[in-house]
């Protein structure tokens, strides 16, 4: 039995053991008991050095099972052993998660399509530098390896984040951690433009790294989530009234809205620090490219627009666009937090839909994850689903997701499958079609068109003279309806006056000169500027994702790592992710990994050692 259990090599690891406890127990010992113990270490010593396997293994055995009855571990040797064990455990996995890598699951859709929910991913805490353990900070950090299209995980430690609070292994408080891409870094000035980032380097140059890679050329970016940002109330009357605002975007203050003596409300667009004084609030960053929409059937319009259907083509669906927002005409509002404060004025158009449009609309449908449940929907992880769950008739139960107009069925585990073309979610019903736009990101009812309804996170911009949505154009430049949609606009704007001017809602062209080349001085006028160790993240799905357009610049000292690889699910996003590829050999990362695997190796030989004992027990 020794002898095919136990070669050499264990016996030489018993011997160490052995000689571990007789150094703690031996002084114990009464004399007999000490000079029993001595004799048998002697003898397996001399048996490992005449390299006698079979001698060394009965001797090994013998000197296990009179140490067991002379220096019998107590209950608190036990406990203390177990206790010294999981600390040690404990230290090494968060060394090991906050220092060298981590797996990750992803919660949200905020990255779609790039990582969606429930996926998991490995992250390197390696490849800007040496992170300072549990807080933010860095022993070591190269801002040169932040590379912008990574996909990074930070901390949200001092921060203006609710509920950023967590527990490491439910004992150990921490900070929750972020993923999303890094757009811009320090000195960077970008603009927004059809969806796509113009951006300028400290130095001028032109970031066309924010461009040209594919990972980019299949993402939109938005540069607002609502045209108000976040609403700072400065003063409440005493009927409840919210008589002064201060706008937020990117977490920084834009403008303020106040009622005067006469109650009226006054607004001022408040200096950016390098930038010189904008005129309108939509001037910000190329607020004025993007507009705000959902779809009205023929009833909807005829309520909250009376008499707009005699300037309009019949039409089967009409798409109401808010834009240009701004301070001038602003009014009393009542917000999404139940307060009536100073709001924005905006510009409304409405553009007639023919049934080839909706088509489009439908070819390059996109929503959130969503469940249907007895012809209600809800969004994807809610509990139940409510009162104000839509409905979706004929639908069966499942999970669900539309991307860039193919529908896919969570079956199990984050497996997706291609649903079949004559799912009922394909049907080109006017209100079905109507839900899934107007409801289709926060599946919420109070979302369908009503006076005073808020508006979906849905955008529709210009591009090259294409009116696009869900990343993909419904109207083509030269379309018919588009032309006289435009030829509307401007009508609009000459018979505005100048107390509410209304501004048309139209292409206004890429920050580029006529030779093509970046338009620096433009960009820098009207373009958001990262601060001095700040960065800009933001979110692959700008629909669902709470980012710095909301919280701002990110600091330096909170970064952490980037995204490794996706090893759940599988199928063709498994693997590598789409974005900038990190460099393989740093300072930091070589420093990180060979420290890691050092611990790694030291801390197997260690653990070997000190449970070899028990092993042996339990096998003999």
């Amino acid at each position: 039995m020794i002898k095919s259990l136990y070669r050499l090599s264990k016996s030489k690891k018993i011997l160490k053991e052995m000689l571990r406890l007789y150094r703690q127990k031996g002084p114990l010992l009464n004399p007999e008991g000490k000079q029993r113990i001595e004799q048998l270490i002697a003898s397996l010593q001399q048996a490992i050095l005449q390299r006698n396997s079979d001698a060394a293994a009965d001797m090994a055995l013998r000197l296990h099972n009179e140490s067991a009855t002379l220096m019998p571990r107590t209950s608190f040797d036990k406990i203390k052993y177990f206790i010294q064990s999981i600390a040690f455990a404990l230290i090494a996995a968060l060394a090991i998660r906050q220092m060298w890598f981590e797996f990750y699951t992803i919660p949200t859709g905020s990255m779609r399509p790039t990582l969606k929910e429930g996926d998991y991913l490995v992250v390197s805490k390696a490849d800007y530098g040496i992170n300072t353990p549990f807080r933010s900070g860095h022993f070591y950090f190269d801002p040169a390896l932040v590379q912008r299209g990574s996909i990074v995980v930070w901390s949200g430690e001092n921060m203006d984040i609710p509920d950023d609070n967590t527990m490491y292994f439910y004992l150990i408080p921490g900070k929750k951690q972020y993923i999303k891409r890094l757009i811009g870094k320090p000195g960077d000035t970008l603009y927004f433009y059809g969806g796509q980032i113009y951006g300028v380097s400290a130095n001028g140059e032109d970031l066309k790294e924010l461009r040209d890679p594919i990972y980019f050329q299949d993402l939109e970016h938005v540069p607002f989530i609502r045209f108000d940002g976040k609403a700072e109330a400065i003063n409440t009357s005493s009927q409840g009234i919210t008589s002064s605002v201060v706008l937020h975007q990117m977490n920084q203050p834009v403008a303020k809205l106040s009622i005067n003596a006469i109650g009226q409300v006054d607004g001022t667009i408040i200096p950016q620090k390098g930038h010189p004084q904008l005129q309108n609030y939509f001037d910000l960053w190329g607020f004025k490219n993007y507009g705000m929409a959902r779809l009205l059937n023929a009833n909807q319009l005829d309520q909250m627009h009376p008499g707009a259907r005699v300037e309009l083509a019949s039409a089967a669906l009409y798409l109401e666009i808010h834009h240009h927002p701004t301070v001038l005409g602003a009014q009393l509002m009542r917000d999404d937090m139940g307060r009536i404060r100073p709001g924005l004025s905006r510009s409304i158009s409405l553009l007639p839909l023919n049934e080839e449009h909706i088509a489009a609309i439908m070819q390059h449908m996109t929503t959130s994850r969503f469940i249907v449940k007895d012809a209600l929907a809800g969004p994807f992880g809610a509990p139940t689903l409510g009162t104000y769950a839509p409905r979706l008739a004929g639908v069966p139960d499942g999970t669900y997701e539309f991307q860039n107009g193919v529908l896919t069925e969570v079956i199990w585990g984050n497996v997706s499958r291609e649903a079949p073309s004559d799912h009922p979610l394909y049907r080109l019903d006017l209100d079905q079609i109507q839900t899934l736009y107007n409801m289709g990101f926060e599946w919420r009812s109070y979302f369908n068109p009503a006076p005073n309804s808020p508006l979906p996170s849905r955008y529709v911009f210009f591009r090259n003279g294409d009116l696009h949505t869900m990343n993909g154009p419904i109207l083509k430049k030269g379309d018919s309806a588009l032309t006289l949609f435009l030829k509307r606009e401007y009508q609009k704007q000459s018979i505005a006056t100048s107390i509410r001017p209304y501004h048309p809602f139209d292409d206004q062209g890429a920050p580029l000169t006529k030779d093509g080349a970046i338009d620096v001085e433009y960009i820098k006028r009207y373009g958001v500027t990262v601060p001095d160790k700040m960065y800009l993240l933001l979110g692959d799905n700008h629909a669902m994702s709470a980012d710095s357009r909301l919280f701002g610049f990110v600091p330096q000292d909170n970064l952490r790592g980037t995204a490794g690889a996706l090893f759940w699910p599988p199928g063709p996003r498994f693997g590598s992710l789409p974005q900038a590829a990190a460099t393989l050999l740093t300072f930091p990362g070589l420093c990180v990994w060979i420290c890691g695997v050092g611990a790694v190796i030291g801390t197997s030989l260690w653990n070997r050692r000190r449970t070899f004992s028990d092993a042996f027990r339990n096998r003999t």
